[in-house]
């Protein structure tokens, strides 16, 4: 039970810390329109993937070595102690973090969609591309350029 514990311990913590950089990446990219520092939070996000690649392969091994197919049946067919209560609360943690890093890189996702249609945009803006009425008046003569550089449905 000990060694569940540890396990559940440092997957709270590495879940923690996954979500403190999904927040500086969140920040970064809605202050930041150069892309500075987005580079950096992104490999130390590889690092802590890495992390969590080792602490999955970790508990494989252990539920494995225990026949249980995952951390929860295993915790929930030990007698009850104060060891089971610690590893109970740490699951429920555990959980609760891990559908928060959903949401936030689901937000994350939905700003980096966000900032390549605003690229997108302003390069066709720029290259006075015509794709529809946004870019100039309707009707211009039939040699007027009708397609835009960067299609977002691309």
């Amino acid at each position: 039970m000990k060694e569940a514990i540890r396990l559940l311990r440092r997957q709270a913590v590495a879940c923690t810390r996954l979500d403190g950089l999904l927040g500086e990446l969140g920040a970064a990219i809605r202050q930041s329109m150069d892309g500075r520092g987005i580079s950096e939070i992104v490999q130390r996000m590889e690092a802590m993937f890495g992390e969590f690649s080792r602490l999955e392969g970790e508990q494989r091994d252990f539920l494995k070595a225990k026949g249980q197919k995952n951390m929860v049946s295993f915790v929930q067919a030990q007698p009850a102690s104060m060891e089971r209560d610690v590893a109970m609360r740490l699951l429920l943690q555990t959980g609760d973090l891990q559908k928060r890093l959903s949401r936030q890189i689901a937000a994350a996702g939905e700003l980096l969609q966000r900032s390549q249609e605003f690229v997108a945009y302003h390069i066709n803006v720029h290259s006075k591309a015509r794709a529809s009425g946004t870019y100039g008046p309707p009707g211009e003569g039939a040699d007027a350029h009708r397609e835009k550089i960067f299609d977002a449905n691309v």
